[in-house]
Formats: structure tokens, sequence, C-alpha cells
């Protein structure tokens, strides 16, 4: 790698936190800005891709892993008095014998935390918001709210599907005439979405949470355009997510909802919450006594919209996870493939010859021809899972019914194998075995990394 390379990072999400671990292993220099004053991770809980464990396993923090993460094996969808609709169950021991490791839940808060201890605190500037980016043909500059100026070789904007870093790139390839279209168009936006996790229960009012299995329970409205899901999480927490069908509303309606949503803070989520409080909570009480053992500052309203953008990178500028494609949470793949497309991106950063723009460009394009056709997947993924969990009418019930209670365990084992085919590892740090009968497909330690640090270059 270039001896002055310099990575500018906007966002200290699970992204920006899992590039900046990289960077930080790879012996890279980089720094990070973040507009909140701290390490928030707000939100309930994710499905953590087996693919990533190995990674955070060669990071040196598998057991912390471990710790936070509740194992899953089925996914229980339910009428709203708890009648069974049907479940989505791998063959039993499918991820652990095939894949070498359980797919487990893990909250966002917990996987954040955990990211932020493999970054010193000082490559994060908190409180630091960018308020505008230039970049030359030599580097790139942020003036941020500190009143200081930061100059670096790359920026990477992982700030979210808000992303200023993206507005600001697009805003100038625009002037410029050289941005597609369908990039200057608005997100697409279907669902408002109330999440939060509980403070540890107690067992004997809850005995699910002993459990040694996630309980993931998915509850339809019958004549209400809401859906709540609940997930046992470790350390006897609950983790939560209440979301609002809004596709069938006007434009001019959801437009009123985009200038309202700054506002959403607490308050706004719990008047969500008391929509269907009432209702009985499959682990026992009801859904309002889950949410009321929430701390209200863990207690987020947002608004789930989903965009796969074209354009991910220019000039000394690339976007990584929601920057560049924002995903509906209902297949739980977003953050996955944030982390795995920081994974890929820094790999290609450690073997990069010159800090030129030449080079960076061809970085970038590998990049994103290295992740274009997996985020694609998954979002096509995360809008499938919306109609599946959302549908109304008899068709969507007849759907529902064939894709949870018909469907062969060799489909289920096909289309696993699918999503696990590659299983990519850190290529400058020593690579981990892999567990599992499956044959993955893999990537091979850097020949720089292999020389400076006595890494086999074969597995």
């Amino acid at each position: 790698m270039p001896a002055n390379l310099h990575v500018l990072i906007v966002g200290a999400g699970v992204s920006g936190l899992m590039a900046g671990a990289l960077l930080e292993r790879a012996g890279i220099s980089y720094e990070i800005f973040e507009k909140s004053k701290d390490i928030k991770g707000l939100g309930s809980s994710l499905t953590l891709a087996s693919s990533l464990v190995v990674v955070f396993e060669q990071l040196g923090v598998y057991k912390e892993l471990i710790s936070i993460v509740k194992p899953f094996d089925a996914l229980h969808l339910k009428k709203e008095d708890l009648a069974p609709i049907g479940a989505f169950r791998p063959p039993p021991n499918m991820n652990l014998e095939r894949y070498g490791d359980e797919v487990g839940v893990v909250t966002r808060p917990d996987l954040a935390k955990l990211l932020a201890t493999l970054v010193p605190k000082d490559k994060i500037h908190f409180n630091t918001r960018v308020m505008s980016t230039m970049q030359s043909e030599d580097r790139v500059t942020l003036q941020c709210s500190d009143h200081n100026l930061y100059q670096g070789s790359i920026l990477i904007g992982a700030d979210g599907a808000y992303s200023n870093t993206r507005q600001t790139l697009y805003n100038s390839m625009a002037e410029k005439g050289i941005l597609p279209e369908s990039d200057g168009e608005p997100l697409g936006y279907g669902f408002d979405c109330a999440v939060g996790v509980t403070e540890p229960l107690d067992e004997a009012v809850y005995p699910a949470l002993k459990e040694k299995y996630c309980r993931f329970e998915i509850m339809l409205g019958k004549d209400i355009p809401y859906s709540w899901w609940l997930m046992t999480l470790t350390d006897n927490r609950v983790g939560w997510i209440i979301t609002q069908d809004v596709r069938s509303q006007s434009r001019s309606n959801s437009e009123k909802r985009h200038f309202n949503y700054s506002d959403w803070g607490p308050d706004a989520a719990l008047e969500m919450c008391n929509r269907v409080r009432d209702y009985a909570s499959p682990i026992g009480g009801t859904m309002g006594d889950i949410y009321d053992k929430t701390p209200k500052d863990a207690i987020s309203k947002i608004m789930l919209e989903d965009k796969f953008y074209t354009t991910w990178h220019h000039g000394r500028t690339v976007l990584l996870g929601d920057a560049c494609h924002k995903m509906l949470p209902f297949g739980g793949q977003g953050a996955n493939m944030a982390m795995l497309g920081a994974l890929d991106l820094v790999n290609l950063l450690y073997d990069m010859e010159s800090d030129t723009q030449e080079e960076i460009t061809s970085v970038f394009e590998r990049y994103h021809n290295s992740r274009r056709a997996a985020s694609r997947a998954a979002f096509n993924s995360s809008h499938q899972t919306a109609n599946l969990m959302h549908g109304k009418g008899i068709v969507a019930d007849v759907i529902r019914y064939i894709s949870l209670n018909w469907i062969p365990n060799w489909m289920i084992r096909w289309g696993s194998d699918k999503y696990n085919e590659y299983r990519h590892q850190v290529v400058f740090l020593p690579f981990v075995p892999l567990r599992g009968s499956f044959k993955y497909k893999t990537n091979k330690p850097s020949p720089k990394a292999a020389s400076r640090y006595n890494i086999p270059t074969s597995i």
C-alpha cells in the first residue's frame, strides 16, 4: 500500500466501524467522522450472516461475538391472535454442520459496541459534522463543524441512507452532466417502523428467555396495516419491531412524512407502539408489557426506505453500505452487506500500488464489481420478504402458506448454498480454517501480507 495513503470515513455505524477496524489492522492511516456524540447503534436486532463470523475471528474477537449472539433456528409467522400461519425452519443443524457456524441474532447496539472496541478512540471525531466536501486530482478535503479542514487520499461515505457524502458527490456529478437519471430520484418509501430493545427481563415471567435458540416471532394484523416482530436475545432481553405499511398512501402524504421525519423521536415511536400494545405477546403478557420494559432512549421511529444506486464512486469518493444500497430490513441483510462491502474494499486498498487517481479508480471499480451482484440479490430478497410479510388478501395468504409450509428441505438448502457461496477473509491477516462440509468459493491471502507477516499464501 502507498506509505502516504490516508482514508477519511464519514459515519461510525457498523459499516464505518468495520472499515475502521480493518484499516487499523492493515496499518493504513485513517480517521472517522461521526456527527453523534458517541456510538449509538440505534435499532433492534439483525440476523448476522455466518460468512462474517470468520472475519470477527480473524480480528480476534470471536468469543466476544459469540457471547452477544443468540442462535436462530426458525422464524414463526402468526396471526394477531397468535394462531400459527407457518414457519421458516431450516433442516436441523444445517447451518452448523454445513457452514460451520450457527446463524444468530444480535442487537445493533451490541454489534456497534463490539466493533468500536477495535477502533482506537482517538481515531474517531465525535460530535463532528461534515459541512462540505471538495476533491481534486490528488486529494479530498473535508470542512467540518469543528471549524477544521481534514485532507486525505480517499473518502468513504458510510453515513447511511441520507448520506451527505452521496448527496455532495451526486450534486457535483449532476452539474457535470454525468449522473445517471435514476440516481437523482428519491428513495422508495413504503413503511414506518418503531424499534427497540428491552432491559433484561425476568425469566420466571418470560420462560422463553431460557431457551437456547432465539424465539423469532412475527405477528400480522388482520384489519390494520401493522405487523409486530419479537426476538428473544442474549442477557434476557427482547428486541422488537413494529411496522406500518404505508405503500397505499398518496405520494403527497409520503412527501409530508419526509418533511416531518426530523421530528420523529421517542414520543412518536411510543405513539406507534400504542396502536398494538394490547395484543398478546408470544412469550407472555401483552406487547405493551414489552414496550414498557424498554428504556425510552432505546426506542426510535424510522422511515423504511430503499434504493439501489447505480453510482457507487467517483473521483476519490466511494460509498459504502446504506449510502449506496439502502435495503428494507425485512431480509435482515442491510448491515451484513455493508460489513462485507467494507471487507472487500479494505482488502483492495491494502494491495494498492499507489494513490494516483488512476489506481484509486481501478480499486473502486473492482470493489463495485465484487459487491454489486450479492448486494442486488439481498436488495431483491428484502422486497420479496416485505411482500410475504405484509401482503393482504387471499392471494397473499396462499403465497404465505405455501412459502412457509410446503417448501422442501432441498430447496431451503439450495437457497442457503447460494447465499453462502462466497466466504471471503481478511487478506492481510492469518486465514482461519473454514468450518463445515460446504465447499466455498474464497479468496487468498495477500502476497504482501504473506511476506510481511509470514502468512501462508494458500489454505
